[in-house]
């Protein structure tokens, strides 16, 4: 399962970024090889509709599960549409924490 949070920064311990379409990266963890890479968000700097073309990314990405603190209308509604689960989270945290956070309790997060 791949998990994905945004990010201020390019590694797992940067700040988890409080926008989704215009975070400038992605951190995406794979529940399966306990792995992490953090991709730029080619998104980030769109001049609008910037919200759906970051889920599209995701799903690209084969994205099951993004943790993210507020969405906008249109990213919500791209999301729901792909199927991929939003979790809320507070983004006064590293990505890293976040991501534990939820794996020590996904069950409750969701």
């Amino acid at each position: 399962m791949i998990v994905c949070i945004p990010s201020r920064g390019s590694t797992a311990d940067s700040q988890m970024d409080d926008r989704f379409g215009r975070a400038p990266y992605f951190a995406f963890f794979d529940t399966d090889t306990n792995s992490v890479r953090v991709e730029q968000n080619p998104h980030a700097g769109g001049s609008g509709g910037v919200g759906p073309m970051a889920a599209q990314f995701l799903v690209k990405n084969n994205v099951q599960i993004l943790i993210a603190p507020r969405l906008g209308g249109n990213a919500d509604e791209a999301l729901k549409a792909s199927g991929i689960t939003v979790i809320m989270q507070n983004p006064d945290v590293t990505v890293q924490a976040a991501y534990n956070a939820w794996k020590a309790n996904p069950e409750n997060n969701s």
